[in-house]
């Protein structure tokens, strides 16, 4: 019995300290907005990419975290990111 009374004080314990464990964190991201060389089916072309890819790098985050993305555009024409 007193294993069983140990056990659960220690799951009790665990479930009010769990959220304190678990925190919000900032996510920064940087976007280079480039053009860049593709050659798809034999035809080769200038297409807009991120950080040179296309489609774009993944953002990862959790609930409550703050993402700051910082975009740099390096081509000619404005270009609007969308999520």
């Amino acid at each position: 019995m007193e294993c069983s009374n140990w056990s659960i004080r220690f799951m009790l314990l665990a479930v009010c300290l769990l959220p304190a464990l678990v925190e919000c964190r900032t996510r920064h991201y940087k976007f280079n907005v480039v053009m860049k060389n593709t050659t798809r089916l034999c035809s080769s072309k200038r297409i807009v990419t991120v950080n040179g890819r296309s489609p774009g790098p993944t953002l990862y985050a959790r609930e409550d975290d703050t993402v700051l993305v910082k975009v740099v555009n390096h081509v000619k024409y404005n270009v609007s990111i969308h999520w």
